[in-house]
């Protein structure tokens, strides 16, 4: 999969003088500082007012979001094989700008060949990718090459069940890490912690059945993928619909036969159709086998080897009694050449409801191949990786190659797997103000998020007083100085003027004769500029400044805030909404 990230301005045009003196100035850089990662906040706050002055209490203020393609930080997007990638226009550290990518559903960049590492450099010219040194015990980790691996996301788009055997410790169950339909283990597999943690069965007696797992298939559609070391011919995994063995439905989906081959195949109503070819024994593989409903496909290690059409037919649909079930290593008399309870190490085996992409089968396997030292692409510089100041994280150098360093602080590379482009505004959080009048919101955020702020204005909830119609009444006799804000506030009937009929429509109202004002909105919104006006003038401005029924803040940055006001006509006080 493809991310990178590269590195700065030096290069190596002298051997490896100028990326030892960089290493160690960079060395010296992180004993002196030390780079803390924030996650992004956006914060927003405000104050709603009623015509007084006082707090406008439980108006609705709502946060809206969407994923934009343009990310603030960042390069413009550049498109490969059906990715986005972006560079980072700052640096942060190795680990910093890992974080900062997954906080934004993407990560540093990975490449899984030639192609895809020649066009992050001619695009870019340095910067940090998401290949790093992971010391995990049980794995491959040793120095100064050993147990690198990609920053790879996981595959979880229709991934039905997921035998994962990092999750195994001890006893007769496999877990499923995904929906917990789990296997059980017959005649004990020996777990070995070490080497990429792994299952071996010795191809005689030991197996695996799941449990039932029909409720995660909907069609024919289906992808298996596995990581194995096959060690002789027999059975690695097979397809059932009873949870026993060789009984009901029953076929072996992926076999090693004679002379070293491997065999992949689903059953059509006339047998099973296989697609072959070679494996060397004794390794670590990703063996792979996809059917989209019309075509099935074969990979071994992320590359295709043959496909063929048929209509397939599946135990849970065919096999009479509606269950799926899968087994590894078990013994089956309908096979693809051997039949035998499999000889072979197992560490992951994954079922999906769909035909996964050649893409998605490409990222499982940079995801994973670290743990079994399954050769991987890499472009290291001549004597890279050297880890001479505990470096553990990979960056661009000169020509495209590759050099390890500590955690300093470079640009970095993006990629998302998909083509980022603008998603819909979606409504993210509704907030109320509170008795003040005030509301404040608080998200995490990102670069390639963007939101908008809508503060409607709503039906009042407070029933009218009989200090509103004093109040009116203060105004129609001149007791209170009249304001631009009066015509606002009372002239209900909307005729322009202030005058005894808009108190008996007030009271009318209050009353209960009517639900709603006939020719005038039961609120509106006002900026503040919009406010002062009204307030400090003395004529009717009611079609100059008639409010809104709601205010949107567009762009609104970070830390800001905005007060507006809300006037509800016939009210006087403070106001509920």
């Amino acid at each position: 999969m493809g991310y990178s990230r590269k590195c700065p301005e030096l290069y190596c045009h002298d051997g490896n003088t100028i990326l030892t003196m960089r290493k160690s100035i960079a060395f010296l850089i992180l004993l002196c500082l030390s780079f803390v990662s924030k996650a992004q906040t956006f914060t927003y706050s405000g104050y709603v007012y009623n015509a007084n002055g006082t707090g406008a209490v439980n108006v609705p203020v709502k946060l809206y979001k969407r994923t934009t393609p343009t990310l603030t930080g960042f390069t413009s997007q550049t498109n490969y094989n059906g990715h986005s990638y972006y560079r980072s226009t700052g640096s942060m550290t190795w680990t910093a700008a890992k974080t900062a990518c997954e906080n934004m559903n993407g990560h540093l960049a990975t490449v899984s060949n030639a192609a895809e590492n020649n066009f992050l450099f001619n695009t870019w010219p340095s910067g940090w990718i998401g290949y790093y040194q992971d010391r995990v015990t049980g794995y491959t980790y040793s120095e100064p090459a050993g147990g690198y691996r990609w920053t790879e996301t996981k595959v979880t788009d229709g991934l039905s069940a997921d035998y994962d055997v990092s999750s195994y410790t001890t006893g007769s169950t496999l877990t499923d890490i995904t929906s917990s339909i789990n296997a059980t283990l017959y005649n004990t597999p020996t777990y070995t912690s070490t080497g990429g943690k792994y299952l071996a069965f010795n191809g005689t007696n030991q197996y695996a059945i799941t449990s039932n797992l029909a409720s995660k298939f909907s069609s024919t559609a289906i992808s298996v993928v596995a990581w194995v070391y096959p060690t002789g011919n027999g059975v690695i995994a097979s397809e059932l619909n009873i949870a026993s063995p060789s009984s009901g439905w029953h076929e072996s989906i992926i076999e090693i036969t004679g002379s070293n081959t491997l065999r992949v195949g689903f059953w059509s109503s006339s047998g099973i159709v296989q697609l072959s070819t070679a494996i060397t024994l004794n390794t670590w593989n990703m063996v792979c086998i996809t059917y989209d409903g019309t075509t099935m496909r074969g990979y071994l290690n992320n590359v295709l080897f043959g496909s063929t059409n048929f209509s397939r037919q599946a135990a849970f649909l065919h096999g009479g009694n509606g269950q799926q079930h899968f087994a590894f290593g078990l013994s089956d008399a309908t096979n693809m050449g051997s039949g035998a309870y499999g000889s072979f190490r197992l560490g992951v085996i994954q079922f999906f409801s769909k035909a996964i992409t050649a893409d998605e089968i490409d990222r499982s396997f940079n995801l994973y191949a670290y743990r079994y030292r399954t050769n991987q692409y890499t472009n290291w510089n001549p004597g890279e990786p050297n880890n001479s100041s505990n470096e553990d994280y990979t960056q661009f150098v000169g020509g495209g190659k590759w050099n390890d360093l500590a955690n300093t602080s470079l640009p970095y590379v993006i990629e998302f797997d998909y083509i980022v482009t603008f998603t819909p505004w979606v409504l993210h959080q509704t907030v109320y103000t509170n008795a003040l009048g005030y509301w404040s919101v608080s998200q995490s955020t990102n670069p390639a998020t963007e939101w908008y702020i809508q503060i409607d204005a709503t039906s009042p909830v407070s029933l009218l007083q009989q200090s509103d119609l004093t109040s009116m009444g203060s105004v129609i006799l001149g007791l209170t100085p009249i304001k631009s804000l009066h015509w606002n506030m009372y002239d209900v009937n909307n005729d322009g003027r202030l005058t005894i009929s808009d108190k008996y429509y007030i009271s009318g109202k209050r009353q209960g004769r009517f639900p709603s004002w006939i020719s005038t909105p039961s609120s509106a919104i006002y900026t503040s500029a919009q406010y002062n006006a009204l307030w400090s003038g003395t004529t009717n401005l009611k079609s100059t400044y008639p409010g809104s029924s709601s205010y949107t803040i567009n762009s609104p940055v970070s830390g800001g805030s905005l007060n507006l006001y809300i006037i509800a006509p016939g009210y006087a006080g403070q106001v509920n909404y």
